[in-house]
Formats: C-alpha cells, structure tokens, sequence
C-alpha cells in the first residue's frame, strides 16, 4: 500500500463536452431501476448530470523535474488525468468554477522528498510515495519505485484526490480514497480506450476475507466518521484503505452504483454534510441489504476491468 500515498492536493480540468445519460423506471412493483438502457415497457426518467458545455482551462506548472517517466508514459499519464477530470463531469455531474492549477514536483530522491515535506507541513514520513498539499495546489512523488508505472499510479492517485477536492470538499474520506484508488490503474489503451483494472492486493483481500467470514459489512463500514476511518488507517490496519477500494470499483461497475454516487456528491454540494446511512439507504434501490448483497456477489466474481 506504500504509493497509497497522505491525500494533501493536485488540480486538474480540460476540454471536451460531456454528457452521461442514465434511466430510471419503476417496475410493476413500483421497485426504482436504474439503467444506461430503458426497457421498452415501462416510463422512463432520463438523469443527466448538470453541467457547463465548456470545461475550464488546466495549468500545469512543473515546478521541479528530477525524473521523467520514460516513452509515452509522462504525456500518458498527464492526459489520463485530465481523462479522471472528465469521469468525475460525466458520472458524477460535478463541476468547478474558475481554472484549475497543478504545481507539480517530481522528486527523484527520497531524502529531497521529505524535505519538501518539512518544508511544506513541518513534518514527513517514510511511508509516503506522494503528497498533495491543498492551500497551494502543489503535488509532489518521488521516484519510489523501479516499475515506472507504479510511480505513474501514485501521479495518478493524487491527482484524483485533488479533483474530488476541488470538485467535492466535503466528500467522506472513505470515497476520497477509494476513488483515488480506482482511478490510480487507468490505463490508455493502443485503440484509445480507458481501462481501470482491479487493485491485485485489495482483490486477494477482499476475497480472502470472504472466505474466512472476517470481511466488515457495508453497514458497519459506512457507518464509520471520518475519524474512526483515519484512527484505524494510522493504526496500519487494512480495512479502511482496502473495503474503500471495493465499494467504490463495485459501486463504479455499474449504473445504479454510479448513479447512488453522483447522488451523494450531489447531495453534498447543496449541504455539505456527510451522506448518512439513512440516506444511502434512501438512494440505493433496495436499500442496504440489496447494497450488501450485490456488493457480495460482485466481491466473489473475477472483478472484471471497467472499460470506457
């Protein structure tokens, strides 16, 4: 977990319109549906996020360049941020007012990284692989790591920590970091797609505490305050960092999972308050118990790649 790096800030937007369709109906039943398809039979409601047609401009200022990933990975990965910008327009609604500024620092060693760290917050840590500091838009990695790309996925992490910053301050801290974590694989593809694997270890965990009867149910876990959540995440314990993953790449896996969470940042906007269990209760058809068991099901399969 060592590139699930301190959430401190980074700031990205850029170009393109976008516009997300979701449909939703009630059956017979009068049971609410969500879908990217409407049935033939039924009334359907169109959900469209409301957005500006014009994305602001992104700035970019490398500030410190130790290191450059080689090949087509930098620019890659400097347009997959912009490409996390665009999922958080199109599933989510979110906007921002103003132009959004990136003051990145790519450190080479790790001993300069800590220093930049007292230098910024006074303080510093071994464990850290990146940091984002808020007041002043700076990100800053260090070269952690001989794989390349998991130093791109710590850029990547950060980034999405600083667009649901600036996008959605009040976000919980368990969605902050589970999208961080979601969006840390994205991947460009040789035929323009996006990509978005599963997180290996998070995976074998999540699994292994199924079968062994030890995984915290969604009631309990979206029950924890921001506090309970960081008290355990200092305490090294697994939980917090790795049921945040699972229950924001199931909840991304799907429209009626997409949809509940354009609805609690949403909602956040407007009151920013933290969405309580009572209200997610509210905005998942079927209310926790189906979020439960789905969340299961989709816990126990093979936790396929989302693909945009």
């Amino acid at each position: 977990m060592r590139f699930l790096a301190l959430a401190l800030t980074l700031s990205l937007l850029l170009g393109g319109t976008a516009r997300a369709e979701i449909f939703q109906w009630r059956d017979a039943n009068g049971k609410l549906h969500f879908g990217d398809r409407p049935p033939e039979d039924a009334q359907t409601q169109t959900v469209t996020p409301d957005i500006s047609p014009q994305l602001k401009e992104l700035e970019i200022n490398v500030k410190r360049q130790d290191f450059t990933l080689s090949g087509d990975l930098q620019q890659q990965t400097l347009d997959n941020i912009s490409n996390i910008y665009q999922r958080y327009r199109r599933d989510f609604g979110l906007d921002l007012h103003g132009t959004a500024e990136v003051n990145l620092y790519l450190i080479e060693k790790q001993d300069d990284f800590q220093q930049w760290m007292v230098d910024r917050i006074g303080t510093s840590s071994r464990h850290y692989a990146g940091v984002f500091i808020p007041a002043t838009n700076e990100v800053a990695v260090w070269q952690w790591a001989d794989n390349e790309r998991q130093v791109a996925q710590t850029i990547l992490h950060e980034s999405s920590h600083v667009l649901l910053y600036q996008l959605s301050p009040s976000a919980p801290v368990w969605l902050q970091e589970g999208l961080a974590q979601y969006f840390q694989t994205l991947e460009t593809q040789p035929d323009g797609r996006l990509k978005i694997s599963a997180l290996p270890d998070a995976q074998q965990r999540v699994q292994t505490w199924i079968e062994q009867q030890r995984l915290i149910t969604l009631r309990q876990y979206l029950s924890l305050d921001d506090a309970q959540w960081r008290k355990m995440a200092h305490q090294l314990n697994a939980i917090p960092y790795t049921v945040a993953w699972a229950t924001t790449a199931f909840l991304m896996s799907k429209p009626v999972g997409r949809a509940t969470l354009r609805q609690m940042l949403q909602d956040l906007e407007k009151t920013h308050q933290r969405p309580t269990l009572q209200r997610i209760e509210h905005l998942y058809p079927g209310g926790i118990s189906r979020l439960e068991y789905d969340f299961f099901r989709w816990a126990q399969s093979d936790m396929a790649p989302h693909w945009y």
